[in-house]
């Protein structure tokens, strides 16, 4: 029976309605391709934006830090990454030094704040994509020699700020950790600018400069290797278990933070503005559901003695209703998947182009410099299936209608 009810709703198609029904049908098949479509390119912007912000935070630090909670980085760090590179979902551990300080240059003498992270480049690129913003890390960030200071990569918008390129000098300013009493005590050093370097999170090109672990500890007189610990983890879909395997095996003097932690109320406010705008989108397409409602009820009404010649020959109400809700299946599912195509197209030029780029001022307020669309199969198996809810449920209502239709008034109809 449904057989034939998807034979008799396709004969309706291919036939040939008023003009009227055509134009509605159209419309109503472009109401939800535009709906479609803007639902597809909605999800896709937040669901990029939403990963370029997780992979930018990833990749420009680790999954996992784990830093003593004792003064002055005093602990035994070289333990700790033995015993934290003993954990099996740890991939590797590597030792850095972070200080907050000032930097500062000829061009601009007052000097600007800025993040300091002393590396060592060949253990930082285990634990980080550093070779995807700053390859050849080892030339551009390297202590001091005889002929020339240390040499450290500088965030370019910290380096237009500071009006400094590859080759001049920057004056880095930090507290001095060996002070007595915690008084602010600063303490100055010249570097050589290595490199420019940009990772297209706003954030870090704004005040990041990696400096030379070794370097960095001798300017802030750090009594310890280095005051963090960084992990790279197998993988980020068991993040949970991984941190807390890896705060077992640091011990009670340490505090693990992880990329969900460190940034918890983003990432949820990011899947709290996914869900509010598919809801908000996806009024748009119950709404050019209505556009079925009319073409259906008008085929009704033009197909009346057909379907009371059916009736006439056996067919149950459950067989009309099936019909029409077949005729709405067909043109909402067009339009679902005219939507759908024309969407994932706008999403991968929207990419390849570059489209949605921001200058230095905007991306400080979005975090990021280019936003890609990415279109998730979840997202699309999501629209698809509201989508479809909304159409039967429209289509239900005039399809009912044929299934209740007076027999002796569609023979007598014209």
């Amino acid at each position: 029976m449904n057989a034939l009810a998807l034979e008799v709703a396709l004969r309706y198609v291919r036939s040939r309605p008023s003009r009227l029904i055509s134009s509605v049908s159209l419309l109503s098949i472009a109401g939800i391709a535009l709906g479609v479509a803007a639902l597809v390119v909605a999800m896709g912007l937040l669901s990029g934006y939403r990963t370029e912000i997780r992979e930018r935070l990833i990749g420009a630090n680790a999954a996992v830090v784990v830093f003593p909670m004792v003064a002055n980085g005093e602990a035994d760090t070289a333990a700790l990454e033995r015993r934290l590179a003993k954990v099996p979902s740890v991939r590797a551990v590597a030792p850095v030094v972070y200080q907050t300080g000032v930097a500062s240059s000829s061009a601009t003498p007052d000097g600007t704040d800025a993040v300091l992270k002393g590396i060592d480049a060949e253990t930082e690129r285990r634990v980080s994509d550093l070779d995807a913003y700053l390859s050849d890390a080892a030339r551009a960030v390297h202590p001091a020699t005889a002929d020339a200071p240390a040499s450290v990569a500088v965030g370019d918008e910290l380096a237009r700020r500071l009006d400094v390129k590859a080759g001049d000098d920057v004056v880095l300013a930090v507290a001095d950790n060996a002070a007595a009493g915690g008084r602010f005590a600063p303490r100055t050093g010249r570097f050589r600018v290595g490199r420019v370097f940009r990772t297209n999170f706003a954030e870090y090109d704004a005040e990041w400069i990696f400096v030379d672990r070794g370097e960095l500890r001798k300017l802030a007189r750090l009594e310890g290797a280095a005051n963090v610990v960084e992990v790279r983890l197998d993988s980020l879909q068991n993040t949970e278990k991984a941190v807390a395997a890896i705060r077992a095996a640091a011990g009670n003097g340490y505090s693990v933070s992880d990329w969900r932690s460190m940034n918890g109320g983003l990432f949820a406010a990011l899947v709290i503005q996914q869900a509010a705008l598919f809801l908000v989108i996806g009024l748009i397409v119950a709404v050019s559901t209505f556009n079925i409602v009319a073409t259906l009820v008008m085929t009704v009404q033009e197909k009346k003695r057909d379907i009371g010649v059916l009736t006439t020959l056996g067919a149950e109400p459950g067989l009309l209703r099936r019909v029409f809700l077949w005729l709405g299946a067909i043109l909402g599912g067009t339009g679902v998947v005219a939507g759908v195509l024309f969407g994932v197209g706008v999403c991968w030029a929207a990419t390849r182009f570059r489209l949605l780029s921001f200058p230095a001022g905007v991306a400080e307020i979005y975090f990021v410099s280019f936003i890609p669309f990415l279109v998730r199969i979840r997202d699309l198996a999501a629209i698809v299936l509201f989508s479809a809810a909304a159409i039967l449920i429209a289509s239900w209502v005039p399809a009912r209608r044929a299934g209740r239709l007076d027999v002796a008034d569609a023979l007598r109809y014209e």
